[in-house]
């Protein structure tokens, strides 16, 4: 299959774009009244198209200065296919393994892994929008998308998917219409109303994102076992997509056994890629208002955090915002850097909100390292090292290295640090080295917000590395 798509397909993903978690092909219209306000002054503003139209309230006016369509941009953007980059072989599996949905025959299951910001969701949701597009004409076919850190309950998913599976154009007039509530009824309640919802279509698809947040996995495996237990005729396809490459492998036997799923692994994006990526959001911004070194600028940040596409578009946004805000008719240099530092210091604040000392001590430990050391990795017991004295220049008590092994885990699964095996030759071992992914400095001075840490500074570093 080829990445592109045909002039009727990327006029028909237009339609889809806003409904996804939606049944595409029953999608209904909202709308909402618009308010009344006291003031009486109007401000003249525009589109992306640039057509005219008038605002009720100065203050919030549209600006026009940077952006053509900003939507482009955000996180959760769904592109056609001739945006989407290096990614061909994934498309090409994903819509095999969607092919008999297309007819109402039983797709296969699909387990995606890989980092954040390589693509899974994007890509899984693009190729369902096309598979539903593409269903032939006696077919119903429908897809969910649902993301499990907000939906992590087993009442939480099945609800969430008959709700959203649950237009009123799936039933003849002479049918009462399921309901499904969010709460308030016994989990065998809520699948038998789901069942019932799903009595009305051949095939659906469901994406499950952050599969490994939900809290037990035994929806999974009620999904997959759906048809083989009669509980509904219609042919179910799942795709659960994870950061965790080893998630589905730790999976309960019983869940195991019956999601049997194609199994994928998302490549980190590479430089060249991310700027392809970005180039081809390009347009969201207004012509000439890019400088020529600010998607290298982005690109080359994102590369520094394994390739990571979501934050090199928030990055991209961000940078955008600042300078329309402050009024600059350009996205310069400057305005990256600036928002680089900025959502880099939320994010790392973020990570550390609610942690013990003890973790704020160890990414001081690898701070000091990376700021003073001449190599990008440092083993453990050099990390383990520094922390010590820096938990004893501030007299606090020090964990044993086995704890000290764990922060070290829990840090590269928040992609804090990023971990890989080396070889010390000869009689010295193999060991894990860990590599800081964030700013050192900007790590200094989120962690010095706690009192406790507020005696150290940059210089004092030194003498921890």
């Amino acid at each position: 299959m080829s990445d592109g798509t045909s002039t009727s397909d990327e006029s028909r993903d237009q339609d889809f774009r806003a409904s996804d978690g939606q049944n595409t092909q029953f999608r209904g219209q909202t709308s909402e009244p618009k308010g009344s306000l006291d003031e009486t002054e109007k401000s003249q503003s525009s589109d992306e198209n640039g057509q005219q139209f008038e605002v009720d309230d100065p203050l919030f006016s549209q600006r026009t200065g940077i952006f053509r369509n900003k939507e482009m941009v955000r996180v959760g953007w769904v592109p056609d296919g001739n945006r989407i980059v290096g990614r061909d072989d994934y498309i090409s599996t994903i819509s095999s393994c969607l092919n008999d949905a297309v007819y109402g025959g039983a797709p296969n299951h699909i387990s995606i892994t890989g980092k954040t910001g390589t693509g899974k969701s994007l890509v899984s949701r693009y190729i369902t929008r096309r598979a539903v597009n593409a269903s032939v004409d006696d077919v119903r076919m429908g897809h969910t998308y649902l993301d499990c850190s907000k939906s992590s309950t087993e009442v939480q998913v099945i609800s969430t998917i008959g709700q959203q599976l649950n237009d009123e154009s799936i039933y003849d007039e002479a049918e009462d219409i399921v309901k499904m509530p969010d709460t308030g009824l016994p989990t065998d309640k809520f699948y038998k109303r789901l069942w019932q919802i799903l009595a009305h279509y051949d095939s659906v698809i469901i994406i499950l994102d952050e599969v490994d947040l939900l809290r037990s996995d035994h929806v999974l495996m009620s999904l997959a076992k759906a048809v083989e237990s009669n509980d509904t005729s219609c042919q179910i396809g799942i795709i659960a997509i994870s950061n965790q490459i080893n998630y589905f492998d730790e999976l309960n036997p019983r869940t195991k056994s019956a999601f049997q799923a194609v199994e994928l692994n998302f490549d980190p994006y590479n430089a060249t890629q991310i700027q392809d990526i970005l180039r081809g959001r390009e347009d969201a911004f207004r012509d000439g208002v890019l400088t020529d070194d600010v998607i290298p600028l982005v690109a080359a940040f994102s590369a520094q955090e394994h390739g990571d596409a979501r934050k090199a578009m928030r990055l991209f946004r961000t940078a955008g915002e600042l300078a329309d805000r402050e009024g600059s008719g350009v996205v310069e240099e400057h305005h990256v850097r600036r928002s680089q530092d900025t959502l880099e210091k939320d994010r790392f604040r973020d990570f550390l909100q609610g942690t013990p000392t003890q973790m704020k001590a160890a990414c001081l430990s690898i701070a000091a390292k990376s700021l003073y050391s001449r190599d990008d990795y440092i083993i453990t017991g050099e990390l383990y090292d520094a922390y010590q004295q820096i938990t004893n220049a501030v007299d606090m008590d020090t964990i044993g290295i086995r704890r000290f092994r764990d922060i070290l885990d829990e840090m590269q699964l928040s992609q804090v640090i990023e971990t890989k095996e080396v070889n010390m030759g000869k009689g010295g071992g193999r060991h894990n080295s860990h590599r800081l992914l964030h700013n050192p400095e900007v790590i200094l001075d989120i962690v010095v917000e706690d009192t406790r840490f507020r005696a150290i500074s940059k210089a004092s570093l030194k003498r921890f590395a």
